[in-house]
C-alpha cells in the first residue's frame, strides 16, 4: 500500500510539477538558480545544488535537520516531488528512472518503495511480465509472466 502511495503522489504532482521549475525560475540552469536564491536574502527556498555540467543534483534538501526536508527534482528543475508532504526522501534513484521514462513511455513507470528506491517487484504492463530489482534497480531476477513475488529474492 505505501508503494501505491509513493506512486500516487508521483502521478498527482509530476503533471502541475512540469510547469513548474525549481525555485520557480523557469528555463534556468542551476547555477543561475544558485545565485538567484543566494542574492536575496528574503528567499525561503533551498540553495539548489548543482552538478558540474551545470544541470541541478536530483536530491535538493533543505539546510535543516528533518527527514522530510528534501525533493527530488529532474536534471533541469523540474519536480518531481515537494519536501513536507512526508515522503521523506532517501534518493530520487526511482524517481528520477520515472521522469525519464514519463516522456517516452509512461505505461511504463517504474514501481517506487517509500524513500526513492525502486521496490523490488517492477511489472510491464504492456508486456504483462514481471522481474525483481535491487533497491538501485539492478535486475536480479529477468522479466517473466511466471514471477509475481520477489519476497524469496535475496535484496
Amino acid at each position: 500500500m505505501k508503494i501505491f502511495a509513493v506512486v500516487a503522489i508521483i502521478s498527482c504532482l509530476l503533471p502541475a510539477s512540469l510547469c513548474w521549475d525549481f525555485p520557480g525560475y523557469p528555463g534556468v540552469d542551476c547555477p543561475t538558480a544558485r545565485q538567484k536564491i543566494l542574492d536575496d536574502p528574503t528567499s525561503q527556498w533551498m540553495v539548489p545544488k548543482c552538478n558540474a555540467d551545470g544541470t541541478f543534483q536530483d536530491k535538493q534538501c533543505y539546510d535543516i535537520e528533518d527527514p522530510d526536508a528534501c525533493m527530488c527534482v529532474a536534471p533541469d528543475g523540474t519536480t518531481l516531488t515537494l519536501a513536507g508532504f512526508g515522503i521523506n526522501i532517501e534518493t530520487c534513484v526511482c524517481l528520477t528512472a520515472g521522469y525519464d521514462v514519463m516522456v517516452t513511455d509512461p505505461d511504463e513507470l517504474p514501481n517506487c518503495a517509500k524513500g526513492g528506491y525502486f521496490a523490488p517487484l517492477q511489472c510491464s504492463k504492456r508486456r504483462g511480465d514481471c522481474w525483481c530489482v535491487d533497491k538501485y534497480g539492478k535486475v536480479l531476477v529477468p522479466p517473466s509472466k511466471d514471477v509475481h513475488s520477489c519476497d524469496n529474492v535475496a535484496l
